[in-house]
Formats: structure tokens, sequence, C-alpha cells
């Protein structure tokens, strides 16, 4: 049963269902009014449970808006992973599949992901987390490619990262409608590719 009081909702969720139900919420005020009006005390109000409730589960505001992203990007690899396991047959059908999963995990956060990364990188708790989270894309878009190319250490982390630039532009353009997510999955697969053959 769901009663309420005072405008709580007293339902009785699983700590890891009241997390999928808090960040749900955090998106959803993330994309009908930007990264700026996502608070702790907003998303609790919003999601209709107690303050403290949200500080368990992200500690600050900086630990929502990572929890936030991390969830997407952790989605986007499993998506990876699983298209991955089934053994792509060339190099141009891996391109593509990791091209689409970044694509479609910036779309599926909205115009907002460049907001949230900037907010990212600009608190004192995770500044760091960019570019922690860039060398793991580096790291797994060299492990995609491995069974067709060998790239050079420091070269090679240097054309994926150009890529990456790239890959937000494309994406954030896709994201606000200014090209169309076929087409920026398309250029970013051809970008890669001729990275990862250079």
């Amino acid at each position: 049963m769901n009663f309420r009081k005072g405008g709580m909702s007293t339902k009785r969720l699983s700590k890891e269902e009241r997390r999928r139900q808090l960040l749900g919420t955090a998106l959803k005020i993330v994309r009908e009014e930007g990264v700026e009006a996502l608070t702790l005390a907003v998303l609790a109000e919003r999601a209709g449970v107690t303050k403290p409730i949200a500080y368990e589960h992200f500690g600050t505001r900086a630990g929502l808006l990572m929890a936030l992203f991390k969830d997407h990007d952790d989605r986007t690899t499993e998506a990876v992973n699983a298209a991955l396991s089934r053994a792509p047959g060339s190099i141009e059908e891996v391109a593509q599949i990791v091209s689409a999963a970044y694509v479609d995990c910036v779309c599926a956060i909205g115009p907002e992901f460049g907001a949230l990364l900037h907010a990212l990188a600009v608190s004192e708790e995770t500044t760091d987390f960019p570019r922690t989270w860039r060398g793991f894309l580096i790291t797994e878009f060299r492990s995609a490619f491995a069974p067709f190319v060998k790239l050079p250490k420091k070269s090679g982390d240097a054309l994926l990262l150009g890529v990456l630039g790239a890959a937000e532009a494309l994406s954030d353009a896709a994201a606000h409608g200014r090209v169309s997510r076929n087409d920026a999955v398309a250029a970013l697969s051809k970008l890669l590719l001729g990275a990862v053959k250079a």
C-alpha cells in the first residue's frame, strides 16, 4: 500500500529501487529545468521523500551529479559490451557499435549532457571525474578495436582523445537536434575508423 502523510510517500522500496527512482526523478528535473535546478532538496521534494533519504543516497549535490552521469555511462558500457560479445566481424562494425552507443548515451540524457559534464568539471569534489571518464573511454575503445588493430600507446591515446572531442561535439549536436542521430553516428564512426587505421 502507498500511504501519504505531509506529501511524503511511505511506500517501502528497496535501497536499489529507491536509488533508481531518485535517479529517474533527477534526470527528469535536468531535462525539464536544466542542471542548475538540480539540488538534493529539490530532488527530495519531487521524488516525494524526505531530504535525509536523498542525502543518504548521494551525500552532496556533486555526488548526485556524478551518480546521474555514471548511471547512464554504466548502462552504455553494458550495451556496448553486450554488442561486442557477439564477435563483430569487421573493424567497421566495431566502429558502428561504439559510435551508436556513445551518441545514444548523450541523447538519452538530453541537451543537458554538456552542462552536466561541465558541472562535474567545475565542482571541487568531482573536478577529476571528466578526465578519469575520458581515460576510461580510451581504454574501452582500445579494447573494442584490439581484435583488429594494435594502436601505439602514446600516439594512439592522442588520436582517441581527439576523437572523443569530436564525439562530444557530434553527440551534443544530435541531442540539440542540429544533426540527426544517424548522421552523428555515421560521422563519428568514420572519424573513429580514420583514427584507428592511421
